[in-house]
């Protein structure tokens, strides 16, 4: 077994005339990209699921040289040497993506290939297979609940509230559902809330993080929670933090100004850092099963 990894989740977010369908290809033919001489491309595509049915994709984001060096030693000297090596592999993130949830499991790799590194080669690949004709893409974090309400509810008082929310695809949450289909109905693609008050909004936040930390059985807690949401800014947050969107919450905590946002919570988990691809694949759907059972997340 190869050393443990973290990976993070997150959800794919589609702009303009992409599809899963469009994305799926971006992988499985991709485009080269360039920083600083620096290349980047998907590699080492796999499928699961039957042709025509499939529940998931696996591959690679390499980060090569097209001339790199390699060090060797030279025998009849007992020396050491560079040795050119085309197209040297520096590092490759390892990822699936699963449409059935807008979802991407991928590997942070510290300091080489961070996460929000990642986010923005996969963004920059998507979009140059189809020369950013009407398409965008990105990935928001999909935030650890447990984590993030934990912060919140050591909130003595809350300040601003801004959260950048989008329609989600495929799924909603029952906690959220008036303020998705709100953005249906008016066909937004993005919508931007924000709540101010210097001596501390009215929230239900603290109730909510309350609900959320009781660990109720998933069934309970939506219908505990669901008349907490009176407020637009608390179900925004919500969404957000369900990988909708980016939130974040300023505020005081033991008379201090904190500033908590949705993406320094991200969830997470751990798994071999060179993993066998169904393995990730396998483990990556239990995850975001396991999100959607917790937090009622639903197809509509």
């Amino acid at each position: 077994m190869t050393k443990q990894a973290k990976f993070y989740l997150g959800r794919v977010r589609k702009r303009g005339e992409l599809t899963a369908e469009k994305i799926t290809e971006a992988i499985r033919e991709p485009a080269t990209i360039e920083y600083r001489g620096t290349r980047y491309s998907f590699i080492d595509f796999q499928t699961f699921g039957a042709p025509g049915q499939e529940t998931g994709f696996y591959a690679k984001i390499a980060k090569y040289r097209p001339l790199g060096a390699v060090e060797v030693v030279r025998e009849d000297q007992h020396a050491s040497a560079a040795a050119a090596v085309p197209y040297l592999i520096d590092v490759a993130s390892p990822f699936v993506y699963l449409p059935g949830f807008s979802g991407l499991a991928y590997r942070h790799i510290s300091n080489a290939f961070p996460s929000e590194q990642f986010e923005k080669v996969f963004k920059d690949l998507v979009e140059a297979k189809f020369q950013k004709f009407f398409v965008g893409c990105d990935v928001e974090p999909i935030a650890d609940l447990r984590t993030f309400v934990t912060r919140l509810s050591g909130l003595s008082v809350i300040t601003e509230l801004q959260a950048s929310i989008f329609p989600p695809n495929p799924l909603f949450g029952p906690c959220w559902k008036s303020l998705s289909e709100y953005l249906r109905k008016r066909k937004l693609t993005e919508a931007v809330i924000k709540e101010e008050a210097p001596q501390g909004i009215e929230t239900r936040l603290p109730d909510i993080a309350t609900a959320v930390l009781a660990e109720l059985p998933p069934a309970d807690l939506l219908e505990f929670m669901e008349p907490l949401l009176d407020g637009l800014g608390d179900a925004a947050l919500l969404m957000a933090a369900d990988g909708y969107g980016r939130a974040k919450v300023k505020g005081l905590e033991n008379g201090r100004p904190v500033i908590i946002r949705t993406s320094e919570n991200q969830k997470s988990f751990l798994f071999e850092g060179d993993p066998e691809p169904a393995r990730l694949f396998d483990h990556a759907f239990e995850a975001f099963k396991k999100i959607n059972d917790e937090r009622g997340l639903e197809h509509p």
